[in-house]
């Protein structure tokens, strides 16, 4: 029969084993049914989103006809912007390589700064009623984590107006030059993520002809654009970031 002080040494041994089985359990998501460890986030698949942002920018108009002073004469914009955009990512390591095409319609419009010539009063000057652009991106992946860079082709169609005239002058132009960027992007749900990111977008020098005065203008273009958007992954990843 054991002894009161044997009895102690039984319970504390007891206690002892109680503790270490509760332990394992709750280190053993098997046995304790506890979360499982945040799964790696798969940027590869295809993609498709929307976005919305704000772009501003501005033209330059020389011309010979001008005075010193008034050459070139500048045309400010700015204005939201919203499309969508689809695209490939390839995932290799903690590197990502991919491309996509994107497309907005554009409200980023302005007028002169230095020039009567185009106004306010003139339907709003010149601006864009369509951007886009088809680039390669190249990003660093950490869990849910991606930082970006990408560049490639870019597409505007402008409206020009101006009264050179009486009549008011309408111009379209179709430009095409190239674009550059970055942008960060976080995956925040099952095949869900959003970004961030900024555009510069340059067009070649071109030239307008003016009907009255008989004149030709050099013009060159700079957009800038932040775009927040939210994408879809179609990669059948079925983990939950966490």
């Amino acid at each position: 029969m054991p002894t009161h002080s044997g009895r102690f040494v039984t319970r504390r041994r007891g206690l002892a084993a109680a503790i270490a089985a509760a332990s394992a359990a709750f280190t053993s998501p098997a046995l304790a049914g506890g979360p499982l460890p945040a799964p790696i986030v798969s940027w590869t698949g295809f993609y498709a989103g929307v976005h919305g942002g704000w772009g501003w920018g501005r033209s330059e108009f020389r011309d010979p006809n001008n005075s010193p002073a008034n050459n070139p004469f500048l045309a400010y914009y700015n204005g939201p912007l919203a499309g969508g955009q689809l695209g490939y990512n390839w995932q290799q390591g903690n590197y990502v390589l991919g491309a996509e095409i994107d497309g907005s319609w554009s409200f980023v419009k302005g007028n002169t700064s230095t020039s009567p010539l185009i106004t306010a009063s003139t339907n709003n000057g010149v601006g864009y009623t369509g951007l886009a652009t088809a680039t390669g991106r190249v990003g660093y992946a950490s869990g849910q984590w991606l930082a970006y860079a990408k560049g490639g082709a870019a597409y505007a169609r402008m409206e020009l107006s101006s009264r050179f005239t009486a009549e008011l002058t309408n111009y379209n132009r179709e430009l095409f030059g190239a674009v550059g960027g970055v942008g960060l992007e976080v995956a925040f749900l099952r095949n869900v993520s959003a970004k961030i990111e900024y555009n510069a977008i340059f067009f070649p020098t071109e030239t307008l002809h003016w009907v009255s005065p008989d004149t030709t203008s050099e013009i060159k273009h700079f957009v800038q654009v932040v775009k927040a958007g939210i994408n879809v992954r179609f990669n059948g990843d079925g983990g939950l970031p966490r």
